[in-house]
């Protein structure tokens, strides 16, 4: 992705590579980035989001089961089990559409609480893990 947006040059993280091996080899230049036309509505993460939030304090949500290309900021591991939301947070940029210039789609963001029974099994240590996910990588948990 580096490389498809010129933030980095073809061939440079291998050259980088080359010279910590000792190899001493130019490095390619620093290329001009290559963004599309886009400018962020606002300074910072933070934005108004005009729908209110469609799950409650308390409430039982599960994390979507769903696998997206590139950067996404839902953990593996969460994906496809059930927590409850403890907070919710402003609404923020959705980091996984705003890295590839998609559009900021500020969501709401909400702290859920996961057993760690829930997530590992029965043998796992007995604690409890808060993770902070977007509107759109919860359901509603049947």
């Amino acid at each position: 992705m580096l490389s498809d947006s010129a933030v980095l040059a073809p061939g440079a993280v291998d050259a980088r590579a080359r010279n910590l091996r000792g190899e001493h080899v130019a490095e390619p230049p620093i290329p001009e980035p290559d963004q599309p036309d886009y400018a962020a509505t606002a300074p910072g993460p933070l934005r108004t989001v005009d729908a209110p939030p469609v799950f409650a304090v308390g409430e039982r949500v599960r994390a979507k089961d769903m696998s997206v290309p590139g950067h996404t900021r839902l953990p593996r591991y969460i994906r496809g089990h059930t927590g409850v939301v403890e907070v919710i947070q402003p609404g923020h940029v959705l980091p996984d559409t705003n890295a590839h210039f998609r559009g900021e789609n500020p969501q709401h963001v909400y702290s859920v609480r996961f057993d760690s029974h829930e997530l590992w099994g029965t043998d796992a240590e007995p604690f409890e893990l808060t993770v902070e996910m977007y509107e759109n990588y919860l359901e509603a948990s049947s």
